[in-house]
């Protein structure tokens, strides 16, 4: 070969290996950028938070559902969604009556933090402005979804007067005032067109959001449609279950739109009551006064199950949902996230402060205290103020019994039926203690 055929074989291959290397990268620069747009994609996936659906009945019973035993009472849907929820069977609200207990809901504080310890300041509902002046200093769990983008809905009961200006809603029914307004508490009994208008437009905007349905069902006016009166004819408390009745229908609408739309899968939905029924058991810390299912159910994330044994809280209702949107609860909230199987398990108490209907001083809950309530797996202590508050009698509300202290099993006694305070001394000063730390509302100083 001559050296002209050498130095051509030579180029030609040196030209063939530069082709086949700038192939072979090019390949793997198609290759990471294929890669980067599939993380990019997974992680905006991960990243975008579900859509939350809170149903707060109200005034309602803790045993009062087909799921938890009922013999009259028909929930079709509610016991649908507990087959497909987390159940916490032992759940509880910190204090039984409506105001304070939406507000720790909202606030995720208790009421001796966040100051509402009552329905209504001593001297009318006019002198409200030192509860709502402190009321806009709290975290606010609508406000903090807003850091995720989402958008949230108000219905129903509201005590702070504007559920947007004061409580952190981007969406209303209006002004509430004093409990409700007209339009918001004809949510469910006049129809659900304003939540199903609410998702729509969130999904219009391509945005998360909460619906917070807070209905005044089964509460008083005890006034089913007659169709479903007509069922329960004949039965004692029959109106009263007539109107648990009406609430599971509201709820299957709500959950059945979900399902229309698409959005069930992506939609966590959590359910809990404000306090319990009969009505001598409001503003009483009695298992009927504060006991309430709590449900969470996430199709395809949240196993279901019923738990019977671990206790949990409406404190708790801030921080599960803060967590579920990928965001933290803040410092001053003490209750858990429900979906951390660790916390909930590891738990040896929650907490209840009972008060006088009406609030004496928005930075003295002291002055309005009558009770405060420690609750494990087995024990349940009441702890009653040696001096009730002075405060205006209120023929409904049930007055403190004789006994300082009250201790329940129950395991074996789940209705309260034999106080062993008395037997069971050590007891009582070892949870009392336990009280003392938990109830220290001179922190907010």
């Amino acid at each position: 070969m001559t050296g002209l055929a050498i130095m051509s074989s030579r180029l030609i291959q040196q030209t063939t290996n530069t082709i086949k290397k700038m192939h072979t990268n090019s390949l793997r620069l198609l290759a990471i950028a294929f890669t980067s747009f599939l993380s990019v994609l997974t992680v905006t996936a991960e990243d975008k938070p579900p859509n939350i659906v809170v149903i707060i009945s109200d005034d309602h019973g803790f045993n009062d559902y087909g799921f938890m035993g009922h013999p009259h009472i028909k929930t079709p849907h509610i016991d649908k969604l507990a087959s497909e929820s987390k159940v916490f069977t032992r759940g509880y609200v910190s204090t039984p009556l409506c105001c304070p207990s939406l507000t720790t809901m909202l606030t995720g504080l208790y009421s001796y933090q966040h100051g509402y310890t009552g329905n209504d300041p001593v001297d009318g509902w006019s002198k409200r402005q030192k509860w709502l002046a402190h009321y806009k200093t709290l975290p606010q769990l609508p406000k903090m979804l807003q850091e995720k983008g989402y958008l949230s809905l108000h219905t129903g009961k509201f005590w702070q007067e504007d559920p947007i200006q004061v409580g952190g809603f981007t969406h209303s029914m209006g002004k509430t005032l004093r409990h409700g307004s007209q339009e918001s508490l004809g949510i469910g009994r006049d129809g659900m067109q304003p939540v199903y208008d609410f998702i729509d437009e969130a999904q219009d905007k391509e945005k998360p959001f909460m619906v917070w349905y807070a209905p005044f069902l089964p509460h008083t006016p005890h006034n089913p449609p007659a169709r479903l009166e007509n069922k329960y004819k004949g039965i004692r408390n029959g109106t009263y279950f007539a109107m648990v009745d009406w609430l599971d229908e509201t709820c299957g609408q709500l959950l059945g739109y979900l399902e229309d739309k698409g959005l069930d899968e992506n939609t966590v939905v959590l359910y809990i009551s404000d306090n319990g029924w009969p009505g001598p058991h409001k503003v009483y810390p009695s298992e009927l006064g504060m006991r309430t299912p709590i449900m969470i159910k996430w199709p395809g994330k949240v196993t279901p199950n019923m738990d019977v044994s671990n206790v949990a809280s409406n404190i708790d209702l801030a921080p599960t949902i803060l967590s579920l949107a990928g965001l933290q609860k803040a410092a001053m909230m003490q209750g858990i996230d429900l979906l951390d199987t660790q916390a909930v398990e590891s738990r040896k108490f929650v907490f209840g402060d009972n008060y006088h209907h009406d609030m004496a001083a928005a930075d003295k809950p002291e002055a309005s205290l009558r009770a405060r309530v420690a609750i494990s797996n087995q024990w349940k202590l009441i702890s009653w103020q040696e001096e009730q508050p002075d405060l205006r009698e209120i023929p409904w509300l049930t007055p403190a019994p004789k006994q300082r202290y009250q201790l329940f099993n129950l395991q074996l006694d789940p209705f309260e039926k034999q106080n062993l305070a008395e037997d069971r001394p050590e007891i009582v000063e070892q949870i009392e203690k336990t009280l003392d730390a938990w109830w220290v509302p001179n922190s907010l100083d």
